[in-house]
C-alpha cells in the first residue's frame, strides 16, 4: 500500500513539474515577433485630395462638312436609276471644277424604292424615288456658300445643313490648351480645399484624363441665307473641352 501511495505521488510531482517547465517555456522564451505593415500599405495610408479639372477652349473653324443629297423620281425604275447617275456625276464634276476632290466626297445613304414605302396613295405620286445623300469636307470655310450653290446648279435637291468643325492637326493642338487649362483648375481647386484643412499640397499621386470633347458649330439648312442670288453661311466657334481627374499628396 505505501509503495502505491508514493509511486502516485510521484507522479503527480512529476505532472507538476512539467507543467511548470511549460509555463516557464511560455514566460521566458524569445519574445513575440509582431508583424510590420507592409509599406505599401503605409503608403496608401497618407493623406491625398483628389479633385477635378475642367478647360474649354473656343476657335474659329478651318474646316465645313456640307451635307447634300442628289434626288430623282419617275415610273420607271430603269430611268430613275439613269437620271440619278447622271445628276451625280453632273455635280461631281462641278465640284471637282471648283478645287474639291474626289476624296472630299463621300457617300452617306444610297437608296431607290418604291413610294408605297414612304406611304400615301401611290397614284398621286411617281412610282419609285431614288435618293444619293453626300457629306461633302470642304478646308476653306470660306467657299462654303459657293459650294452649295455649284452642287444645288449641279444636279443636287436637297441640302441638310452645314456644319463646323477642324482640322485634326487644329483639333489637337486646341485639345492641348484644354488639357492645360483644365490642371490649372484642378490645381486652384485642391489648394482652396487644402488650405481650409491647413494642409500644404507636396506632390502629385496620378492623374486621370477623360475623353475630350470637339462640338462643332452647326447651320441647319433652314438657316441658309439667299444673298444676291448666292448662298451666304456664317461659322460660328468651335468649343474643344478636356477633362481630369487628379489626386495630390498632402502634409499637415
Amino acid at each position: 500500500m505505501e509503495s502505491r501511495s508514493a509511486l502516485a505521488g510521484a507522479a503527480v510531482l512529476a505532472a507538476v513539474l512539467v507543467t511548470a517547465g511549460i509555463a516557464g517555456a511560455l514566460t521566458t522564451g524569445a519574445p513575440v515577433q509582431h508583424e510590420q505593415a507592409p509599406a505599401g500599405a503605409q503608403a496608401q495610408m497618407s493623406d491625398t485630395i483628389s479633385v477635378s479639372g475642367n478647360g474649354q477652349v473656343q476657335a474659329t473653324a478651318d474646316r465645313a462638312v456640307v451635307r447634300l443629297a442628289v434626288l430623282a423620281t419617275g415610273d420607271d425604275i430603269g430611268v430613275v436609276r439613269e437620271q440619278l447617275s447622271e445628276n451625280t456625276s453632273q455635280m461631281r464634276d462641278a465640284l471637282a471644277e471648283m478645287g474639291i476632290e474626289s476624296g472630299q466626297i463621300q457617300t452617306a445613304y444610297y437608296d431607290i424604292s418604291s413610294q408605297e414605302r414612304h406611304g400615301g396613295p401611290s397614284d398621286e405620286r411617281p412610282d419609285y424615288r431614288a435618293l444619293h445623300a453626300f457629306v461633302v469636307t470642304v478646308n476653306d470655310t470660306d467657299s462654303v456658300g459657293s459650294v452649295i450653290d455649284t452642287a444645288v446648279n449641279n444636279g443636287a435637291s436637297e441640302v441638310d445643313g452645314v456644319e463646323f468643325t477642324l482640322s485634326e492637326d487644329r483639333r489637337e493642338e486646341l485639345r492641348q490648351q484644354a488639357l492645360e487649362e483644365a490642371m490649372e483648375n484642378a490645381r486652384s481647386e485642391a489648394s482652396t480645399v487644402a488650405a481650409v484643412e491647413d494642409l500644404s499640397i507636396t506632390g502629385v499621386d496620378r492623374i486621370t484624363t477623360t475623353d475630350y470633347r470637339s462640338t462643332p458649330h452647326r447651320a441647319e439648312a433652314s438657316a441658309l441665307a439667299a444673298d444676291g442670288g448666292g448662298t451666304s453661311i456664317d461659322s460660328g466657334p468651335v468649343t474643344v473641352s478636356a477633362s481630369v481627374n487628379v489626386v495630390y499628396d498632402t502634409s499637415g
